[in-house]
């Protein structure tokens, strides 16, 4: 069985959210989840890793509906229980 590479995408949502905190919807918030997903799949990632915290801190539920949507390759969400 080949050696397959998964890229965690969580920490580009923790600098947007550092230099966005008030506004991670803008349009101006930067770097994009959604576009680093899809850098991360055209370097030749085989799958993408999002951590959604309990309190949303850094990946936010958008975050991750529009990677689902958009991003074609396989998904790993780390999630709690609660």
């Amino acid at each position: 069985m080949p050696l397959l590479l998964g890229v965690n995408i969580d920490h580009i949502a923790t600098l947007r959210q550092a230099r966005y905190a008030k506004m991670p919807e803008s349009a101006s918030a930067e770097p994009c989840p959604v576009e680093s997903g899809h850098d991360a799949v055209a370097g030749g990632a085989d799958s993408l890793t999002l951590h959604v915290r309990g309190d949303r801190r850094h990946m936010q539920d958008a975050d991750a509906y529009r990677i689902r949507a958009e991003v074609k390759s396989p998904l790993n969400l780390e999630m709690g229980v609660s």
